[in-house]
């Protein structure tokens, strides 16, 4: 029983030095790849994931584009060695983020990773499938974006797990999981559908 508890322990405690993050990307703009830039530095990533999302149950547009025209197209904006463009969610026809994370658990350890989410999204993260199983079990990592400054310090997550909010970020970066952040640092005013519209 000791020796199983200080596994746990352990488990709980392992560095996390991967990134993920999730998406449309309908199209990849300037203020996709500002996060991805803010996440590496910020948290000290050995690699990010970029995860063209399948299906999103919380919108209506999707993807004409194969996904692998869709990789193609998020690679050519990107020149960074350790980001990779994943077609996990495609290749699974994953539905949900904790989906994702199962499947991602079953592989490998999510102690050691972060869940990269726009502000906008902690906003809606109470929407989210078995949003309370996600917070419990990946520490997450809120990036900043204009217009949503409301969701800073006020949303559904705040109110049900103010607990875990941690507002000094080497105290997020060493402390176990779970926890959350929002890097409050500047960010890009763009979106997607605005893009798309134009």
């Amino acid at each position: 029983m000791i020796i199983r508890h200080q596994i746990i322990l352990l488990s709980k405690l392992m560095p996390r030095t991967i990134g993920l993050y999730g998406g449309f990307f309908n199209p990849f703009h300037k203020g996709h790849l500002h996060v991805i830039q803010t996440a590496l530095h910020s948290l000290s990533l050995e690699e990010l994931v970029v995860l063209p999302t399948f299906r999103n149950p919380l919108k209506n547009n999707s993807h004409t584009e194969s996904i692998e025209q869709q990789i193609s197209n998020i690679q050519s904006e990107i020149d960074l060695p350790n980001v990779k463009i994943s077609d996990f969610e495609h290749s699974h026809q994953i539905t949900s983020t904790q989906e994702l994370l199962r499947k991602i658990q079953n592989k490998y350890p999510l102690n050691s990773c972060y869940l990269i989410i726009g502000l906008d999204q902690l906003g809606k993260l109470h929407l989210w499938k078995e949003y309370q199983w996600i917070i419990q079990n990946i520490s997450i990592c809120v990036i900043y974006r204009p217009r949503y400054d409301q969701y800073i310090e006020n949303t559904n997550i705040h109110k049900e797990f103010s607990h875990l909010f941690m507002s000094d970020l080497t105290k997020f970066i060493n402390h176990s999981t779970p926890c959350l952040h929002i890097l409050n640092i500047p960010g890009v005013d763009l979106s997607s559908s605005e893009l798309r519209d134009s």
